[in-house]
């Protein structure tokens, strides 16, 4: 066979790629030049040419389209000349393809085939491919396609044989016994080919140093450039040098490390972690809670009593010096860390996205009982993802996700918008989404907004600190219901009955805000809370008021007994009256389209508005009373939905 050249495409290739595509494809098949043109411009496909050398000339006689995924190579397209067609010039260009993906470290090779044309269906199973979906009119009415895979994976091939890589200066010096992880140089991991371009490699930098512009430090920088999972990050590596960062991170457990180091003697206590571990095993705990927070391999952390403990020094350990001291340990940790679930290389095939589930287990109530909580998993299991229920200590860990679900009482304030934040900027899907908790917890926004789409509420009233005057006063209808701008589950919300407990409530009110929202209060037996996922009614639930008490929720009781919240009735959405419905989903839109619970009474036929809230509650025996676990199942099928949307753009892409 004449020589072979496979290479990208340039603008200079249009012509020849829209002759191809008209001699190789249907009209309604064929990528028309502005579709081409995007795809060699765009960022996340790739457009090769097949050249064929005959002497010192070079003709182009084959182009193919590939989208690049996370995990896997999309072959959309792949076309040969037809003159050239019959002499393995395919073949070889399919198997060109193939060595690409692979050496690149990708997952598996997707296309889809026409279903009636049998021929090219068995000529890509005897490639490898297999058959793993029927797509009906795929190309047009009743054009049916096969989607095809190729896993690219071999066992026996110590290319491609692990996804978990320890990085060291000299291999040949260490060589733990610990199965499933490749040891190689920082040469290696920063210059070879499959670890280029590839996303699924797990990495450990155990370089000797990570001083800007070392080997060790643009190991972690490279590592988190090709979206790696790596440890230590870079922000690890400029966190683990300022001791005031440092501290501000142990802070997250300043109950704890007081407790902790209450008994020692003297006011200097010091400890080496090694990947969350210590020799000392009174101290284990400690160690896997530092570690946590520092992501760092081996340290030595020193702490300083002055009033309290506080952190003095950071010391990074090398490799040889661990090796040599701490030997047990070090296999033990490393052993442990690489055998974790998420790092079995098998559950790369069978999960194909990873979702955290963020949740605090000592939250009193919580939005999702722990029952619930293994439902949500279960579900996700069953719709394709690797799931892993994180605290906030995990907060460094998001970027190894593709998707984040919060499932603990969400504020501004706190930890649960920054991991939205944070997991937003990454690029994964969250719910909630850092907008929806910034308009939800904000009450006076949602007012704003309400009234801005003419959605009924309670007759309201914005009262600013310094200008509560008579005629203000004389305006208010009584009773009323104060609201502080910010807050969830009813907290920050108070009932007044007459002038002098208004002004006596708002004085401390605006204590902690210049604005507080008045509502009139409408009398109910029960609140609707209508769950809205998708802009699409998910759940209904009738909530009645607690026991003796105005809201659902009796907070005055919540530390002397678990009743302090009132009965539920779920009830099938098609039963719950239209105009409920229809204001819920209204409602929600104005906040976005994720997943919320949105609070209404029904007065005299007239649904009113209460609140939105997102992180609502979906609990065993209440909101899922009626679909059971199908209403995991449809969060959890919206969460893969969003990913495959936002990695599956159509080819337009400018």
């Amino acid at each position: 066979m004449k020589k072979f050249l496979m290479r990208k495409a340039t603008l200079e290739d249009l012509d020849f790629l829209e002759q191809l595509e008209k001699v190789s494809f249907a009209p309604n098949r064929q990528s028309d030049r502005r579709s081409l043109r995007a795809s060699i411009a765009s960022d996340a496909q790739i457009v090769f040419v097949l050249e064929q050398t005959v002497g010192k000339k070079r003709r182009p006689v084959g182009s193919a389209i590939i989208f690049c995924y996370r995990l896997s190579l999309r072959i959309y397209s792949v076309a040969v000349l037809p003159d050239r067609r019959g002499q393995g010039v395919g073949e070889f260009f399919l198997g060109q393809l193939i060595d690409f993906a692979a050496v690149r470290g990708f997952e598996k090779l997707t296309l889809e085939a026409d279903c009636e044309n049998e021929k090219l269906v068995q000529w890509y199973e005897k490639h490898g491919f297999k058959t793993v979906q029927k797509i009906d009119h795929y190309y047009g009415k009743n054009e049916p396609a096969l989607r095809m895979a190729k896993l690219l994976y071999d066992s026996q091939d110590s290319r491609f044989s692990s996804n978990n890589v320890i990085v060291i200066k000299n291999p040949k010096q260490w060589t733990p016994g610990i199965p499933d992880v490749e040891v190689v140089s920082a040469k290696e991991y920063l210059s070879a080919e499959r670890f280029l371009n590839s996303e699924r490699y797990r990495v450990l930098n155990l370089c000797n140093t990570y001083r800007t512009h070392t080997l060790g430090y643009y190991v972690s920088l490279l590592a988190s450039a090709r979206n790696h999972q790596i440890v230590p990050s870079v922000m690890t590596l400029k966190d683990f040098t300022n001791i005031s960062i440092a501290q501000s991170l142990v802070n997250e457990i300043e109950d704890f490390v007081q407790e902790t180091l209450a008994s020692v003697e003297g006011n200097l206590f010091e400890m080496p972690v090694i990947f969350g571990g210590t020799p000392d095993k009174k101290y284990a705990l400690f160690a896997k809670k530092l570690f946590k927070l520092l992501e760092f391999p081996f340290f030595k952390i020193s702490f300083e009593k002055h009033k309290t403990w506080r952190v003095r020094r950071l010391t990074h350990l090398h490799l040889d010096y661990v090796a040599k001291n701490y030997p047990e340990e070090l296999e033990k940790r490393l052993t442990a860390h690489f055998q974790k679930r998420r790092h079995y290389r098998a559950q790369l095939k069978q999960y194909k996205y990873d979702l955290a589930i963020l949740i605090d287990p000592d939250e009193k109530t919580p939005p999702s009982s722990r029952a619930a909580l293994d439902k949500f998993k279960e579900a996700a299991q069953e719709v394709g993802f690797m799931v892993e229920f994180i605290t906030k200590l995990e907060y460094r860990s998001i970027c190894e996700f593709d998707a984040l679900f919060i499932r603990e009482t969400t504020a501004i304030e706190n930890h649960t918008y920054k991991f939205a934040r944070h997991a937003y900027t990454e690029g994964l899907i969250v719910i909630d989404d850092p907008w929806s908790i910034l308009r939800c917890s904000n009450k006076i926004y949602l007012y704003e907004r309400l009234a801005r789409r003419r959605i009924k509420q309670p007759k309201s009233w914005l009262l600013t600190k310094g200008a509560v005057n008579q005629a203000v006063i004389n305006s208010l209808v009584f009773p009323l219901v104060l609201k502080m701008p910010e807050g969830a589950f009813s907290l920050g919300v108070f009932r007044v009955d007459n002038v002098k407990d208004f002004l006596a409530k708002l004085e401390i009110m605006f204590e902690k805000s210049d604005l507080v929202i008045a509502q009139e209060f409408l009398r109910s037996d029960f609140d609707w809370r209508i769950g809205v996922l998708d802009n699409t009614p998910l759940f209904a639930c009738k909530y009645y008021m607690a026991n003796g008490h105005w809201q659902i929720y009796n907070w005055a009781m919540a530390e002397e007994t678990d009743d302090f919240a009132g009965n539920s009735d779920a009830i099938p959405v098609n039963q719950v009256p239209p105009h409920i419905l229809s204001a819920a989903v209204q409602a929600s839109s104005v906040i976005g389209n994720g997943l919320y619970g949105v609070d209404l009474k029904d007065i005299n036929g007239k649904p009113y508005v209460i609140e939105v809230n997102d992180n609502p509650n979906i609990d065993v025996d209440i909101e899922d009373k009626v679909l059971k676990d199908e209403l995991y199942l449809r969060v959890m099928r919206s969460f893969f939905n969003r990913i495959e949307m936002e990695r599956n753009q159509p080819r337009y892409l400018i």
